[in-house]
């Protein structure tokens, strides 16, 4: 009787000239969907479609440009040393998660406050709302290529690495704990929010799950994350990210009260934020 998940690999689809690897279609699939869903709540919300699909290409690409910086400098700086400077602009050649989430927010502020000045608050949190939709396949695709291998387990859902034995795959537990947030999201989405909500309640959903999946991570391959003080630059960067979800708990009192006009035109909502 099998204790853990027998191991599988998604093959790459050759079209034509060009490969479908399983890991870029997920994530594919995954800015398509999460815009979508960000893109439905900026309409209901009145704001320009516009504003809404522009800032989260823009957000996402900002995202893995400095997810990769932060994947080279936090995880792996030795790569500096073996391959050059030039490492530092190879985005393709690896991503830190929480890297990305720095980005995007660096994403946000360049393009709301500055390229398209915006209320900030409303655009982002419209972005945020939708990012555990299009974050979830992202992880599916972590998962399909078993680019994070965990500690050696005979737990039920760990997987039957080759060469390597019994582990914990953490792509596939991230793309899990993620469906009851995507479900939180989608049930409290149903009413409109006050500006920053969803972004508070990404930070302590996600942040805490993550920083306790990394516990689980591997320690004794050549891949594996690096330590700081015992802790991964992943974790520390969720704590950053709880820390920010109670300043922004305390911060969003500032905001005034708005809601949906009454004027029978469903979507629209006026903001007095200042």
């Amino acid at each position: 009787m099998l204790t853990v998940l027998p191991y599988f690999r998604v093959p790459v689809f050759d079209l034509g000239p060009i490969p479908v690897d399983p890991w870029a279609t997920l994530v594919c699939i995954g800015f398509i969907l999460g815009m979508e869903v960000s893109r439905a709540r900026g309409i209901r919300l009145g704001l320009d479609v516009r504003d809404v699909v522009d800032g989260s290409v823009f957000t996402v690409a900002m995202g893995f440009i400095v997810g990769h910086l932060v994947h080279v400098l936090g995880y792996h700086p030795d790569y500096i040393s073996e391959k050059g400077p030039v490492v530092l602009l190879q985005v393709w050649g690896g991503f830190s998660s929480i890297g990305g989430f720095l980005g995007a927010v660096l994403g946000m502020v360049l393009f709301y406050k500055l390229l398209r000045p915006r209320p900030f608050w409303l655009h982002a949190d419209t972005i945020m709302y939708g990012f555990p939709f299009g974050w979830f396949f992202g992880r599916l695709g972590c998962a399909s290529v078993h680019d994070h291998i965990g500690q050696p387990s005979d737990f039920l859902l760990a997987l039957d690495f080759p060469d390597l034995g019994a582990r914990h795959d953490l792509g596939l537990y991230e793309a899990m704990c993620l469906i009851p947030i995507m479900a939180a999201f989608f049930i409290l989405g149903r009413k409109v929010r006050k500006p920053g909500f969803f972004t508070v309640l990404w930070c302590f959903t996600y942040a805490p799950a993550r920083f306790l999946l990394d516990f689980l991570r591997s320690t004794d391959l050549a891949s594996s994350d690096l330590r700081y003080l015992a802790l991964t630059p992943a974790q520390y960067g969720c704590l950053v990210m709880i820390l920010a979800g109670v300043l922004l708990v305390y911060w969003r009192h500032r905001f005034q009260d708005w809601q949906p006009q009454d004027d029978g035109a469903p979507g629209k909502a006026v903001r007095t934020e200042p």
